[in-house]
């Protein structure tokens, strides 16, 4: 056994390192927090892009401190892993996701075991579902959904899809998920920032290694989890969280009922387990310049069949005895 190994060894001495590599879009307080817990847990590379920089109104929030303000979150975030943690390889771009060349992109969500979009951008989020699709990788959704009275963090979303149409995708829950989502939660929202990154880590982990035992957080009916925190519940959420102290729901997220713009999946009579996945340079358009759903052979054959079927008992049913 070389030196490094057996130090190695003895940084995994108190538990068994769960490896992958990440790509996290969006080095923010969700962003931020959770890179440095996934570095802790064992995986590597992990990829960062972010393309601000620390302000002073993010002490209160983010895990980089006061010597970094002013600074690209996503490099100084990197640097710090690696300075803290030297097991990770973990690399920060000062970049915009969107604005970045396709085919970067696609590399880079290519080159990751699960992605996670951690902005607060909902057409950033859309882009790196579609994206994420393309490349044929899981992908997390982690956010926060805010009091706009009290404007603390409240509850926790965690949305995960699978490719190949075995999930609803981001945009195919459009519909069902709260859109006034909103991460830039303020006041005191830190606690309940961390909890939601705890527990979107252990999502990232299951997704990374699916026949793990701790894998079981990945409910297979259902792929949303909505966590509650510490802060007082709000109206809005009392019916779903009437407990005021920390509690979760897995939510089965369902597909829409025409075929979504992103991952074209839908409800019956297509299953979501029988279609194929998509093709690997796949980049579908955005919604807006979506084409319109074409009608598929396959319904017109079946409305067929069904018609023939009732005109020939009709006949039968008709004919002299």
């Amino acid at each position: 056994m070389t030196e490094q190994q057996a130090a190695e060894d003895r940084v995994w001495a108190r538990h068994r390192r769960r490896t992958g590599a990440v790509l996290i879009v969006g080095s923010g307080a969700v962003g931020g927090f959770l890179a440095e817990e996934l570095a802790r847990m064992g995986f590597s590379p992990l990829r960062l892009v972010d393309p601000d920089t620390l302000a002073v109104e993010n002490l209160v929030r983010h895990p980089l401190g006061a010597p970094s303000l002013g600074q690209p979150k996503a490099p100084a975030l990197a640097e710090r892993i690696r300075r803290d943690f030297p097991p990770c390889d973990a690399r920060g771009f000062d970049a915009d996701f969107l604005e970045l060349p396709a085919a970067e992109q696609r590399l880079l969500a290519a080159q990751a075991d699960v992605v996670v979009a951690a902005t607060d951008s909902i057409a950033c989020q859309r882009h790196i579902n579609r994206v994420a699709l393309a490349a044929g990788r899981p992908a997390v959704f982690p956010a926060i959904w805010v009091d706009p009275r009290i404007r603390d963090a409240e509850v926790g979303e965690i949305l995960w899809v699978l490719p190949g149409r075995r999930t609803p995708c981001y945009e195919c829950a459009s519909a069902f998920r709260r859109t006034a989502s909103d991460a830039q939660a303020a006041r005191g929202a830190r606690v309940d920032i961390q909890l939601v990154v705890l527990a979107t880590a252990q999502v990232v982990a299951a997704l990374a290694h699916p026949d793990d035992t701790r894998s079981a957080i990945l409910d297979p009916g259902r792929s949303a989890l909505y966590l509650h925190g510490l802060t007082p519940t709000s109206p809005g959420v009392r019916a779903a969280f009437p407990s005021p102290g920390l509690s979760s729901r897995n939510v089965r997220v369902p597909f829409p009922a025409h075929p979504c713009p992103a991952c074209h999946g839908r409800r019956s009579p297509l299953s979501p387990h029988t279609l194929a996945p998509l093709p690997p340079d796949y980049l579908p358009p955005p919604p807006d310049g979506a084409e319109p759903a074409r009608p598929r052979l396959g319904v017109f054959a079946l409305i067929a069949l069904t018609v023939m079927a009732f005109f020939i008992a009709s006949l039968i049913h008709a004919s002299p005895r």
